[in-house]
């Protein structure tokens, strides 16, 4: 069969014309052909990898939702942490031999709310701050460069895990990240609770819309700037930014149906224009995967329209355990099948946080009203884990 041309009947036509979107990356060529158009080969060792996801929708009042999953190989233990204004940190862990050590101090400037690692309330890895700034950090390895640090701690230096507390802490907007983080460098400091130098790579996004990509590489902290605010792990953003332009090709418009001589072939069932995005929840598919929901979803009025977009996008993302396991069968209890441990979700304009534990169906919300934010003490909440198969009737009564 010789197929002559891609032929489009009158309704097909009119909706493409409605949504005017011949390809969901329309906005994304114009990122990667204005500097993004070169790759690097890649080698690097095998490495286990924390299968993070992150995006923003915007709704058509210019509101933003954050959303983002959390998967690692054991229990997080996560709770929600609630800084306050005003607050004494230091960045802290142990060095390489052992020691204990403390490096840059400051006070905090805005409150805010985050998800912890096993209730260490400054080591955030994903949060919002009372002025609308989101901000995640996503694991990075294989890539993630930290500079030595010295051994008495020095102004400047900061531990990886302390990173986002340290962002969301002091800053209202993307600009301010930018400008703050050349007086800073991340080190090689051990977060004592996972016994380990994460490595991590950032996700940063503001009221405005915003968004930017902190990476630590051998010369320091490398900024992106991120039009489409989508993240998720190794290899580096350029990297997955390139990769996107294997895909261009994608739209939601279905695929018209093909003539040729002796007949027509229509395709099979709805979503053909999306045939080709990468099912598996690698880094690079989840990149490209993500993408494609974000600009294709329907575009909502308002940002709490926006939360259930958001949900459902999140939903394509969430990883049940046994479904990505250690190739070694001797792999210990903390490298065990990746699994989503949580899902967070964050109204920028409204500056309210949304969590769905690992055993819950259901968000649940945590505001700057449930706190006092000019307390002199940071404070903690366990995600909630409601019955998710109430009987309706009984809700009903």
């Amino acid at each position: 069969m010789h197929f002559l041309e891609n032929t489009e009947d009158d309704a097909h036509a009119k909706a493409k014309k409605e949504l005017s979107m011949p390809s969901i990356f329309s906005r994304m060529q114009r990122v990667v052909l204005t500097g993004l158009c070169s790759s690097a080969l890649l080698i690097s060792p095998v490495v286990s990898s924390s299968a993070c996801t992150s995006f923003v929708v915007t709704a058509k009042d210019d509101s933003r939702v954050y959303g983002r999953t959390m998967e690692f190989g054991f229990e997080t233990e996560s709770t929600v942490s609630l800084i306050p204004r005003n607050y004494k940190i230091t960045s802290a862990g142990t060095l390489e031999d052992g020691k204990e050590w403390e490096g840059t101090s400051w006070t905090s400037k805005y409150a805010v709310i985050g998800m912890d690692i096993r209730g260490e309330q400054t080591a955030i890895v994903d949060g919002v701050n009372e002025a609308g700034l989101a901000a995640g950090a996503l694991y990075f390895p294989g890539f993630a460069k930290y500079s030595e640090a010295t051994s008495g701690g020095a102004d400047g230096e900061l531990a990886p895990i302390n990173f986002l507390v340290w962002v969301l802490s002091q800053f209202e907007t993307v600009e301010e990240v930018k400008e703050a983080v050349k007086s800073v460098k991340l080190v090689n400091i051990e977060f004592k609770v996972l016994g380990e130098i994460p490595p991590l790579h950032f996700t940063i996004h503001d009221r405005s819309g915003k968004s930017i990509v902190i990476e630590p590489v051998d010369d320091g902290l490398k900024i992106y700037d991120n039009e489409l605010g989508v993240m998720t792990n190794s290899p580096q953003f350029e990297w997955h930014m390139t990769n996107l332009r294997n895909y261009v090709n994608l739209t939601p418009i279905n695929t018209a149906a093909k003539k040729f001589p002796e007949g027509e072939l229509s395709p099979l069932g709805q979503g053909s224009g999306m045939l080709g995005v990468p099912g598996d929840v690698t880094p690079p598919s989840r990149f490209v995967r993500v993408t494609t929901y974000v600009n294709s979803a329907e575009v909502k009025d308002t940002s709490k329209e926006n939360l259930n977009v958001a949900g459902h996008i999140l939903n394509n993302f969430d990883i049940p355990k046994g479904f990505a396991r250690d190739s070694d069968p001797d792999a210990g209890a903390d490298d065990g099948p990746d699994y989503t441990q949580w899902s967070v979700m964050a109204d920028l304009n409204e500056a309210t946080y949304y969590v769905r534990a690992l055993d819950a169906m259901n968000f649940n919300s945590v505001t700057f009203d449930d706190f006092d934010v000019n307390g002199t003490e940071a404070t903690s909440l366990k995600p909630m884990v409601s019955d998710p198969f109430s009987n309706l009737a009984d809700l009903a009564k």
